[in-house]
């Protein structure tokens, strides 16, 4: 199920050019937390950030996001 769940957001908002992966939690019954999450290189470092955050509604073959955010001003995130 979370694969099609990951499907489905990506078929919606675009897939981040360093992306990790994606993280789906079930807060109650049919609502999900997705965090997307990416890799990027900074100050020598490698660094993992959420890249963008959404809270959804899912029935099987149907994903609604009800509220999300998407930070594409990181530095190197796109």
């Amino acid at each position: 199920m979370t694969l099609e769940i990951e499907s489905l957001l990506f078929k919606q908002v675009a897939r981040p050019k360093h992306h990790l992966m994606t993280k789906i939690t079930n807060l109650w019954e049919n609502r999900y937390r997705i965090n997307v999450y990416i890799e990027i290189e900074e100050d020598n470092l490698i660094k993992r950030r959420i890249h963008s955050s959404y809270f959804c509604h899912y029935k099987p073959g149907n994903l609604t996001i009800i509220h999300g955010t998407n930070k594409e001003s990181l530095k190197d995130a796109t």
